[in-house]
């Protein structure tokens, strides 16, 4: 009897554990479907092509720079790379360019922008931009309703601003062992024929910190492909992924030069230009070889010495536009 008794009582402990058994499996496969689907909807940085193309965006602290060299660019808006920024040249179907959504936030006091200098640019109160006294001088057309300022949006010039002047820098962080660039400042340009000039003219008009516009450029949408019209981008992706193209008219350097100045011929400025360009790649280049070339120890293995290798070294504002009438 007391044998039947313990056969019973092992059987059903038996079977608890299996059913105990088979609920934690159960668990255990939805827990890893539930990791496995959010894996797929947010890639890790290692199931990118290039791991860097993450770091690149990182925001920058110049307090963690161990290396960083500012450039100055010109963005062409009729270089298919730029266009995102123009389209549409009109607002329509409740969307709108760059220029005239920032012409909006700046009409709403959302937003600062500075006097164009010939020189550096200059982030004071000194410089920031009277909204009304600008439009006066470049004769956009307004009303005034008390203190408030309307502008149609037929009288915003976004079809008139075909370039922008963007200031970048690109940055060795030591904190985190990366590279990347960013968007530092953007100035519109317009492009303006007058009853006294012969041909178009650039019109610089403002700079505005990018850390101004960063909070609206993620909600700006924006069309990337004339061959694939779906707008799933937006400005902040334009800028923060470095999508554009743009030729280097300036860096930043001790006597303040712009290239032209450096080299005043044509031949020389695009030579200039092409250096400073490989400069910055092969910096790159240099930091992925070097990252790539250290070799890890397997366990239990020691390391061979070799020798190290011989390291190598590679080698203020005068006139304001506020002056100006157009």
């Amino acid at each position: 009897m007391k044998r039947l008794i313990w056969v019973i009582a092992m059987t059903v402990a038996g079977i608890t554990a299996f059913h105990a058994h088979a609920q934690e499996t159960a668990r255990e496969r939805i827990l890893q479907a539930q990791q496995s689907a959010a894996s797929i909807s947010s890639p890790s940085a290692t199931s990118l092509p290039r791991t860097k193309q993450l770091v690149r965006y990182s925001s920058f602290d110049p307090d963690h720079a161990k290396w960083m060299r500012v450039v100055y660019r010109y963005l062409d808006l009729n270089d298919d790379s730029n266009a995102a920024l123009y389209h549409p040249a009109q607002p329509e179907e409740g969307r709108a360019n760059f220029f005239t959504s920032v012409f909006r936030l700046l009409s709403e006091g959302k937003i600062d922008a500075y006097e164009y200098m010939d020189g550096n640019e200059v982030f004071s109160e000194r410089y920031k931009i009277d909204f009304r006294e600008f439009l006066d001088r470049f004769g956009i057309y307004y009303e005034a309703q008390g203190s408030n300022i309307i502008v149609n949006d037929a009288d915003i010039p976004s079809a008139e601003v075909m370039g922008y002047y963007i200031k970048e820098v690109y940055f060795f962080d030591s904190v985190t062992s990366s590279f990347g660039i960013q968007t530092l400042a953007v100035c519109p340009i317009l492009v303006r024929q007058s009853d006294f000039e012969t041909s178009p003219a650039r019109y610089p008009l403002f700079w505005i910190p990018y850390s101004e516009i960063h909070p609206f450029a993620l909600q700006m949408p924006v069309m990337t492909s004339s061959i694939n019209n779906v707008i799933n981008s937006t400005v902040d992706d334009f800028f923060r992924m470095h999508r554009y193209t743009g030729e280097i008219y300036k860096t930043l350097n001790l006597q303040g030069k712009a290239l032209t100045e450096i080299a005043p011929s044509p031949e020389a400025l695009k030579a200039e230009q092409e250096k400073i360009e490989k400069q910055l790649k092969d910096f790159e280049d240099r930091l992925w070889k070097q990252d790539v070339a250290i070799p890890t120890p397997s366990k239990g293995s020691k390391a061979k010495k070799t020798k190290k290798p011989a390291s190598s070294d590679s080698g203020s504002p005068t006139v304001s536009m506020r002056d100006r009438r157009f």
